[in-house]
């Protein structure tokens, strides 16, 4: 009987083969933590720059008692960026089940801004709550990652049954920006990743008024940061790799 060539292509047992064999395997398990790294790198930085909520433009547009802005999951962390234009904006929520509702009050730290916006919360026509923010101590904190800061208020939260629910925001005159934070479930799923990737650049330019200069520089830094701990992370994937390959010989 004719003896096979060693090392042919369907000899799996050859150096050869076995090297190539081993190298496709590390290929596809680097691309699988790659993919992760991606969305953790992408969701780190949308949790520092959205401080965790999912972000919801709402400035642009009027949003009277009659064409309110519909909260669906109020029990999922959201964040509605609003600029009073002349009345007040609704928000509101219909639940056939208990939930927890979650409101707060933020605005950004930046010359002119409002700080006597009025927060009421209604359950149909009963009025659960209504704070005014002039007559109440407000704190201001520094988002790092973002590099933005804030003014915020004492928040409100309450387990409550089914029913219509509708939070109003206000002030003297309805003027002045604001950031309403509904909910405390911080969730981003690969859909509101992309979602916050493309308001970003609204939110830090018409919001918060950053220069597109700073916005760049602010890019380069997380990509330059991005790089290097992906590259890290890489480096140290294919160490492993290697190291569990070697060990099953």
């Amino acid at each position: 009987m004719e003896r096979g060539r060693a090392g042919t292509a369907g000899d799996f047992s050859s150096p050869r083969n076995t090297n190539l064999y081993l190298l496709k395997d590390i290929y596809l398990h680097i691309v699988y933590i790659m993919k992760k790294i991606f969305s953790l790198l992408a969701l780190l930085m949308l949790l520092g720059t959205c401080s965790a909520h999912q972000p919801r433009i709402t400035f642009g547009e009027f949003h009277p008692k009659g064409n309110p802005v519909i909260v669906t999951h109020p029990e999922i962390s959201q964040a509605f960026y609003g600029d009073l234009s002349g009345q007040s904006d609704y928000y509101q929520i219909t639940s056939d089940t208990w939930f927890l509702l979650y409101a707060s009050i933020v605005v950004p730290d930046l010359t002119g801004s409002r700080t006597d916006f009025v927060l009421g919360i209604l359950q149909g026509n009963v009025r659960l709550e209504k704070w005014e923010g002039s007559r109440l101590q407000r704190s201001g904190f520094y988002e790092k990652f973002a590099g933005d800061e804030y003014l915020q208020w004492p928040l409100w939260e309450r387990q409550v049954g089914s029913g219509v629910y509708t939070i109003i925001i206000s002030n003297p005159g309805n003027q002045g920006k604001y950031s309403l934070a509904i909910g405390k479930i911080e969730s981003f799923p690969l859909n509101e990743i992309i979602k916050t990737l493309k308001v970003l650049p609204i939110l830090k330019t018409q919001f918060f008024d950053t220069s597109a200069r700073a916005i760049f520089q602010w890019l380069i830094v997380q990509m330059i940061t991005g790089t290097f701990i992906i590259l890290l992370l890489l480096i140290l994937a294919i160490i492993f790799l290697i190291r569990r390959k070697n060990g099953r010989k």
